[in-house]
Protein backbone atom coordinates (compact mmCIF):
# COMPACT_ATOMS: atom_id res chain seq x y z
CA UNK A 1 0.00 0.00 0.00
CA UNK A 2 1.39 3.37 -1.05
CA UNK A 3 1.53 6.47 1.16
CA UNK A 4 -1.31 7.99 -0.84
CA UNK A 5 -3.51 4.92 -0.20
CA UNK A 6 -2.66 5.08 3.52
CA UNK A 7 -3.76 8.71 3.66
CA UNK A 8 -7.04 7.89 1.89
CA UNK A 9 -7.74 5.04 4.33
CA UNK A 10 -6.95 7.27 7.32
CA UNK A 11 -9.32 9.98 6.04
CA UNK A 12 -12.07 7.40 5.51
CA UNK A 13 -11.61 6.10 9.06
CA UNK A 14 -11.68 9.66 10.44
CA UNK A 15 -14.91 10.50 8.61
CA UNK A 16 -16.48 7.23 9.81
CA UNK A 17 -15.52 7.97 13.43
CA UNK A 18 -16.95 11.51 13.20
CA UNK A 19 -20.16 10.15 11.65
CA UNK A 20 -20.58 7.60 14.44
CA UNK A 21 -19.88 10.29 17.05
CA UNK A 22 -22.65 12.49 15.61
CA UNK A 23 -25.11 9.58 15.56
CA UNK A 24 -24.31 8.73 19.20
CA UNK A 25 -23.86 12.29 20.44
CA UNK A 26 -25.52 11.70 23.84
CA UNK A 27 -23.19 8.81 24.56
CA UNK A 28 -20.16 10.88 23.50
CA UNK A 29 -21.21 13.78 25.75
CA UNK A 30 -21.75 11.41 28.68
CA UNK A 31 -18.35 9.82 28.14
CA UNK A 32 -16.70 13.26 27.98
CA UNK A 33 -18.37 14.28 31.25
CA UNK A 34 -17.19 11.11 32.99
CA UNK A 35 -13.68 11.56 31.61
CA UNK A 36 -13.66 15.21 32.75
CA UNK A 37 -14.83 14.33 36.26
CA UNK A 38 -11.94 11.88 36.52
CA UNK A 39 -9.29 14.02 34.83
CA UNK A 40 -10.33 17.47 36.13
CA UNK A 41 -7.85 17.46 39.08
CA UNK A 42 -5.04 16.70 36.63
CA UNK A 43 -6.14 19.42 34.20
CA UNK A 44 -6.69 22.00 36.94
CA UNK A 45 -3.37 20.99 38.52
CA UNK A 46 -1.61 21.52 35.21
CA UNK A 47 -3.21 24.97 34.78
CA UNK A 48 -2.25 25.94 38.33
CA UNK A 49 1.29 24.70 37.74
CA UNK A 50 1.59 26.83 34.60
CA UNK A 51 0.32 29.98 36.35
CA UNK A 52 2.45 29.46 39.46
CA UNK A 53 5.48 28.65 37.29
CA UNK A 54 5.44 32.16 35.76
CA UNK A 55 5.92 33.74 39.18
CA UNK A 56 8.13 30.92 40.47
CA UNK A 57 10.68 31.41 37.67
CA UNK A 58 10.97 35.10 38.52
CA UNK A 59 11.50 34.33 42.21
CA UNK A 60 14.18 31.77 41.36
CA UNK A 61 16.14 34.45 39.50
CA UNK A 62 16.37 36.59 42.65
CA UNK A 63 16.91 33.76 45.17
CA UNK A 64 20.64 34.11 45.80
CA UNK A 65 21.52 33.75 42.09
CA UNK A 66 25.30 33.79 42.67
CA UNK A 67 25.45 31.66 45.79
CA UNK A 68 27.59 28.53 46.04
CA UNK A 69 25.94 27.39 49.25
CA UNK A 70 24.48 23.93 48.55
CA UNK A 71 21.69 24.39 51.12
CA UNK A 72 20.47 27.61 49.51
CA UNK A 73 20.66 26.02 46.07
CA UNK A 74 18.58 23.03 47.24
CA UNK A 75 16.05 25.37 48.85
CA UNK A 76 15.68 27.53 45.71
CA UNK A 77 12.90 25.51 44.07
CA UNK A 78 10.84 24.67 47.22
CA UNK A 79 11.03 28.24 48.53
CA UNK A 80 10.18 29.70 45.12
CA UNK A 81 7.08 27.46 44.89
CA UNK A 82 6.05 28.35 48.45
CA UNK A 83 6.54 32.11 47.97
CA UNK A 84 4.71 32.05 44.63
CA UNK A 85 1.67 30.27 46.12
CA UNK A 86 1.64 32.53 49.20
CA UNK A 87 1.86 35.63 46.98
CA UNK A 88 -1.08 34.53 44.80
CA UNK A 89 -3.25 33.57 47.80
CA UNK A 90 -2.44 36.85 49.56
CA UNK A 91 -3.44 38.90 46.51
CA UNK A 92 -6.73 36.96 46.19
CA UNK A 93 -7.56 37.44 49.89
CA UNK A 94 -6.75 41.16 49.75
CA UNK A 95 -8.97 41.61 46.68
CA UNK A 96 -11.88 39.75 48.31
CA UNK A 97 -11.39 41.67 51.56
CA UNK A 98 -11.54 45.00 49.75
CA UNK A 99 -14.51 44.25 47.50
CA UNK A 100 -16.97 42.01 49.38
CA UNK A 101 -17.55 44.05 52.60
CA UNK A 102 -18.09 47.32 50.72
CA UNK A 103 -20.29 45.59 48.14
CA UNK A 104 -22.54 44.20 50.89
CA UNK A 105 -22.84 47.64 52.51
CA UNK A 106 -23.70 49.20 49.15
CA UNK A 107 -26.45 46.64 48.47
CA UNK A 108 -27.95 47.18 51.94
CA UNK A 109 -27.78 50.96 51.43
CA UNK A 110 -29.46 50.57 48.05
CA UNK A 111 -32.37 48.66 49.60
CA UNK A 112 -32.78 51.30 52.29
CA UNK A 113 -32.66 54.18 49.79
CA UNK A 114 -35.38 52.84 47.45
CA UNK A 115 -38.31 54.45 49.38
CA UNK A 116 -36.40 57.76 49.67
CA UNK A 117 -35.71 57.77 45.94
CA UNK A 118 -39.36 57.09 45.09
CA UNK A 119 -40.58 59.86 47.45
CA UNK A 120 -38.10 62.23 45.80
CA UNK A 121 -39.49 61.33 42.37
CA UNK A 122 -43.07 61.85 43.62
CA UNK A 123 -42.22 65.27 45.06
CA UNK A 124 -40.43 66.24 41.85
CA UNK A 125 -43.39 65.15 39.74
CA UNK A 126 -45.84 67.08 41.92
CA UNK A 127 -43.63 70.16 41.82
CA UNK A 128 -43.61 70.20 38.04
CA UNK A 129 -47.13 68.84 37.57
CA UNK A 130 -48.27 71.92 35.65
CA UNK A 131 -45.59 71.26 33.01
CA UNK A 132 -46.09 67.48 32.89
CA UNK A 133 -49.73 66.73 33.85
CA UNK A 134 -49.58 63.17 32.48
CA UNK A 135 -46.66 62.34 34.76
CA UNK A 136 -48.49 63.72 37.77
CA UNK A 137 -51.54 61.60 36.98
CA UNK A 138 -49.37 58.47 36.78
CA UNK A 139 -47.70 59.25 40.12
CA UNK A 140 -51.05 59.94 41.81
CA UNK A 141 -52.32 56.64 40.52
CA UNK A 142 -49.55 54.78 42.29
CA UNK A 143 -50.69 53.50 45.64
CA UNK A 144 -47.63 51.83 47.13
CA UNK A 145 -46.94 51.21 50.79
CA UNK A 146 -43.18 51.63 50.79
CA UNK A 147 -42.68 50.64 54.41
CA UNK A 148 -44.50 47.40 53.72
CA UNK A 149 -42.38 46.89 50.59
CA UNK A 150 -39.18 47.30 52.61
CA UNK A 151 -40.47 44.76 55.15
CA UNK A 152 -41.24 42.37 52.31
CA UNK A 153 -37.74 42.82 50.89
CA UNK A 154 -36.23 42.11 54.32
CA UNK A 155 -38.42 39.01 54.66
CA UNK A 156 -37.34 37.81 51.21
CA UNK A 157 -33.70 38.27 52.18
CA UNK A 158 -34.26 36.39 55.45
CA UNK A 159 -35.98 33.56 53.62
CA UNK A 160 -33.19 33.54 51.05
CA UNK A 161 -30.54 33.33 53.75
CA UNK A 162 -32.46 30.49 55.43
CA UNK A 163 -32.74 28.61 52.16
CA UNK A 164 -29.06 29.19 51.53
CA UNK A 165 -28.22 27.73 54.93
CA UNK A 166 -30.43 24.72 54.21
CA UNK A 167 -28.95 24.19 50.78
CA UNK A 168 -25.47 24.58 52.21
CA UNK A 169 -26.14 21.89 54.78
CA UNK A 170 -27.56 19.62 52.10
CA UNK A 171 -24.52 20.07 49.86
CA UNK A 172 -21.78 19.44 52.40
CA UNK A 173 -20.74 16.37 50.43
CA UNK A 174 -20.32 18.37 47.22
CA UNK A 175 -18.38 21.06 49.04
CA UNK A 176 -16.14 18.45 50.62
CA UNK A 177 -15.54 16.92 47.19
CA UNK A 178 -14.68 20.37 45.79
CA UNK A 179 -12.17 20.98 48.60
CA UNK A 180 -10.59 17.56 48.12
CA UNK A 181 -10.29 18.08 44.35
CA UNK A 182 -8.84 21.54 44.90
CA UNK A 183 -6.28 20.23 47.36
CA UNK A 184 -5.44 17.35 45.02
CA UNK A 185 -5.02 19.79 42.11
CA UNK A 186 -2.67 21.93 44.20
CA UNK A 187 -0.60 18.88 45.16
CA UNK A 188 -0.38 17.86 41.49
CA UNK A 189 0.73 21.39 40.59
CA UNK A 190 3.43 21.34 43.28
CA UNK A 191 4.68 17.95 42.08
CA UNK A 192 4.80 19.17 38.46
CA UNK A 193 6.74 22.27 39.48
CA UNK A 194 9.12 20.32 41.69
CA UNK A 195 10.14 17.96 38.88
CA UNK A 196 9.27 19.92 35.74
CA UNK A 197 12.72 19.42 34.18
CA UNK A 198 12.49 15.65 34.64
CA UNK A 199 8.92 15.53 33.33
CA UNK A 200 9.91 17.69 30.36
CA UNK A 201 12.80 15.40 29.50
CA UNK A 202 10.54 12.33 29.73
CA UNK A 203 7.94 13.96 27.48
CA UNK A 204 10.59 14.87 24.88
CA UNK A 205 11.93 11.32 24.96
CA UNK A 206 8.43 9.91 24.49
CA UNK A 207 7.71 12.12 21.46
CA UNK A 208 11.14 11.43 19.94
CA UNK A 209 10.69 7.66 20.19
CA UNK A 210 7.15 7.38 18.82
CA UNK A 211 7.21 10.12 16.16
CA UNK A 212 9.46 11.11 13.32
CA UNK A 213 11.94 13.95 13.69
CA UNK A 214 9.81 16.19 11.48
CA UNK A 215 6.69 15.64 13.63
CA UNK A 216 8.81 16.04 16.79
CA UNK A 217 10.04 19.45 15.63
CA UNK A 218 6.52 20.56 14.66
CA UNK A 219 5.03 19.53 18.00
CA UNK A 220 7.62 21.42 20.02
CA UNK A 221 7.42 24.43 17.75
CA UNK A 222 3.65 24.62 18.37
CA UNK A 223 4.19 24.14 22.11
CA UNK A 224 6.87 26.83 22.12
CA UNK A 225 4.63 29.37 20.37
CA UNK A 226 1.71 28.49 22.66
CA UNK A 227 3.85 28.85 25.79
CA UNK A 228 5.21 32.20 24.59
CA UNK A 229 1.70 33.53 23.85
CA UNK A 230 0.23 32.46 27.20
CA UNK A 231 3.26 33.66 29.18
CA UNK A 232 3.21 37.09 27.56
CA UNK A 233 -0.57 37.33 27.86
CA UNK A 234 -0.77 36.42 31.57
CA UNK A 235 2.19 38.62 32.52
CA UNK A 236 0.96 41.53 30.42
CA UNK A 237 -2.63 41.25 31.66
CA UNK A 238 -1.55 41.26 35.33
CA UNK A 239 0.68 44.31 34.81
CA UNK A 240 -2.01 46.09 32.79
CA UNK A 241 -4.68 45.28 35.41
CA UNK A 242 -2.48 46.65 38.20
CA UNK A 243 -1.77 49.87 36.27
CA UNK A 244 -5.42 50.38 35.30
CA UNK A 245 -6.75 49.64 38.80
CA UNK A 246 -4.21 52.02 40.35
CA UNK A 247 -5.12 54.78 37.87
CA UNK A 248 -8.83 54.43 38.63
CA UNK A 249 -8.34 54.32 42.43
CA UNK A 250 -5.94 57.29 42.52
CA UNK A 251 -8.02 59.31 40.05
CA UNK A 252 -11.24 58.75 42.00
CA UNK A 253 -9.47 59.61 45.25
CA UNK A 254 -8.19 62.88 43.78
CA UNK A 255 -11.69 63.71 42.48
CA UNK A 256 -13.13 62.75 45.90
CA UNK A 257 -15.50 60.13 44.50
CA UNK A 258 -16.93 57.40 46.77
CA UNK A 259 -15.77 53.78 46.77
CA UNK A 260 -12.45 54.74 45.13
CA UNK A 261 -10.47 51.78 46.48
CA UNK A 262 -13.19 49.19 45.87
CA UNK A 263 -13.92 50.32 42.30
CA UNK A 264 -10.19 50.55 41.58
CA UNK A 265 -9.67 46.96 42.75
CA UNK A 266 -12.79 45.82 40.86
CA UNK A 267 -11.50 47.53 37.71
CA UNK A 268 -8.15 45.78 38.06
CA UNK A 269 -9.81 42.37 38.49
CA UNK A 270 -12.28 42.76 35.61
CA UNK A 271 -9.49 44.15 33.38
CA UNK A 272 -8.20 40.56 33.19
CA UNK A 273 -11.12 39.99 30.79
CA UNK A 274 -9.88 41.57 27.52
CA UNK A 275 -11.89 44.49 26.07
CA UNK A 276 -15.11 43.78 28.02
CA UNK A 277 -13.74 43.94 31.58
CA UNK A 278 -13.22 47.72 31.67
CA UNK A 279 -16.80 48.39 30.55
CA UNK A 280 -18.15 45.90 33.09
CA UNK A 281 -16.38 47.57 36.01
CA UNK A 282 -17.42 51.00 34.69
CA UNK A 283 -21.09 49.99 34.64
CA UNK A 284 -20.93 48.56 38.17
CA UNK A 285 -19.09 51.65 39.47
CA UNK A 286 -21.64 53.97 37.84
CA UNK A 287 -24.55 52.16 39.51
CA UNK A 288 -22.86 52.15 42.93
CA UNK A 289 -22.03 55.88 42.80
CA UNK A 290 -25.41 56.81 41.29
CA UNK A 291 -27.17 55.50 44.40
CA UNK A 292 -25.20 57.96 46.52
CA UNK A 293 -24.85 60.91 44.11
CA UNK A 294 -26.22 61.05 40.54
CA UNK A 295 -24.00 64.03 39.67
CA UNK A 296 -20.87 62.25 40.85
CA UNK A 297 -21.98 59.21 38.86
CA UNK A 298 -22.04 61.32 35.70
CA UNK A 299 -18.58 62.65 36.57
CA UNK A 300 -17.39 59.08 37.11
CA UNK A 301 -18.78 58.11 33.71
CA UNK A 302 -16.72 60.84 32.01
CA UNK A 303 -13.67 59.90 34.10
CA UNK A 304 -13.89 56.18 33.28
CA UNK A 305 -14.35 56.90 29.55
CA UNK A 306 -11.13 58.95 29.57
CA UNK A 307 -9.32 56.18 31.50
CA UNK A 308 -10.57 53.55 29.05
CA UNK A 309 -9.31 55.59 26.10
CA UNK A 310 -5.87 55.83 27.74
CA UNK A 311 -5.97 52.09 28.53
CA UNK A 312 -7.14 51.03 25.08
CA UNK A 313 -4.82 53.28 23.04
CA UNK A 314 -1.68 53.43 25.18
CA UNK A 315 -1.48 50.88 28.02
CA UNK A 316 -2.96 47.74 26.43
CA UNK A 317 -1.10 48.01 23.09
CA UNK A 318 2.20 48.66 24.86
CA UNK A 319 1.90 46.15 27.70
CA UNK A 320 -0.13 43.31 26.14
CA UNK A 321 -0.76 43.94 22.45
CA UNK A 322 2.83 44.28 21.28
CA UNK A 323 3.96 41.18 23.19
CA UNK A 324 1.16 39.08 21.68
CA UNK A 325 1.41 40.47 18.16
CA UNK A 326 -2.35 40.01 17.63
CA UNK A 327 -4.23 42.79 15.78
CA UNK A 328 -7.17 44.42 17.56
CA UNK A 329 -9.80 42.91 15.25
CA UNK A 330 -8.59 39.39 15.98
CA UNK A 331 -8.54 40.13 19.72
CA UNK A 332 -12.25 40.96 19.47
CA UNK A 333 -12.91 37.81 17.40
CA UNK A 334 -11.01 35.65 19.92
CA UNK A 335 -12.92 37.13 22.87
CA UNK A 336 -16.27 36.68 21.10
CA UNK A 337 -15.66 33.07 20.11
CA UNK A 338 -14.09 32.13 23.46
CA UNK A 339 -16.92 33.74 25.42
CA UNK A 340 -19.55 32.07 23.26
CA UNK A 341 -18.02 28.63 23.79
CA UNK A 342 -16.82 28.72 27.41
CA UNK A 343 -18.08 31.97 28.95
CA UNK A 344 -15.63 34.02 31.02
CA UNK A 345 -12.93 31.29 31.01
CA UNK A 346 -13.22 31.26 27.22
CA UNK A 347 -12.68 35.04 27.12
CA UNK A 348 -9.54 34.63 29.21
CA UNK A 349 -7.93 31.89 27.12
CA UNK A 350 -9.38 33.00 23.77
CA UNK A 351 -6.85 35.81 23.21
CA UNK A 352 -3.64 33.79 23.82
CA UNK A 353 -5.06 30.87 21.82
CA UNK A 354 -5.96 33.27 19.04
CA UNK A 355 -2.45 34.75 19.17
CA UNK A 356 -1.01 31.24 18.94
CA UNK A 357 -3.10 30.33 15.90
CA UNK A 358 -2.34 33.70 14.31
CA UNK A 359 1.43 33.23 14.72
CA UNK A 360 1.34 29.64 13.46
CA UNK A 361 -0.71 30.54 10.38
CA UNK A 362 1.48 33.59 9.73
CA UNK A 363 4.63 31.47 9.94
CA UNK A 364 3.16 28.75 7.70
CA UNK A 365 2.06 31.29 5.09
CA UNK A 366 5.51 32.89 5.09
CA UNK A 367 7.13 29.46 4.73
CA UNK A 368 4.86 28.54 1.82
CA UNK A 369 5.48 31.89 0.10
CA UNK A 370 9.24 31.44 0.45
CA UNK A 371 8.95 27.90 -0.91
CA UNK A 372 6.89 29.13 -3.85
CA UNK A 373 9.36 31.95 -4.54
CA UNK A 374 12.28 29.49 -4.51
CA UNK A 375 10.41 27.20 -6.90
CA UNK A 376 9.80 30.09 -9.32
CA UNK A 377 13.44 31.13 -9.02
CA UNK A 378 14.56 27.59 -9.85
CA UNK A 379 12.30 27.52 -12.91
CA UNK A 380 13.78 30.78 -14.15
CA UNK A 381 17.32 29.53 -13.61
CA UNK A 382 16.54 26.30 -15.49
CA UNK A 383 15.18 28.29 -18.46
CA UNK A 384 18.39 30.25 -18.58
Amino acid sequence: MTDKDKKIVSYIILVAVLFLAVLNWDIVVGAVRVAWSVASPLVVGGVLAYIINILMMRIEKIWFPKTTNSTLIKMRRPMSIFLAIITILTVILIILGLIIPQLISVVLGLIESIPILVVFIEDLANEYSEYFPQLSAIVDGLDIDWSNMVRNIVNVLNNLSSSLVGSTLSTVGSMFSFIVNGFLSLMIAIYILSSKEKLGAQFKRLIRIYFSENVYNKIFYVLSVTDESFDHFITGEVIEAFILGSMVAVGMWILRMPYALMIGVLTGVTALIPLIGAYLSGAIGFILIFVQSPMQALGFLVFIIVIQQIEGNIIYPKVVGNSLGLPGLWVLVAVTIGGGLLGIPGMLIGVPLGATVYKLVKFDMRRREEKEAKAKLNVLENHK
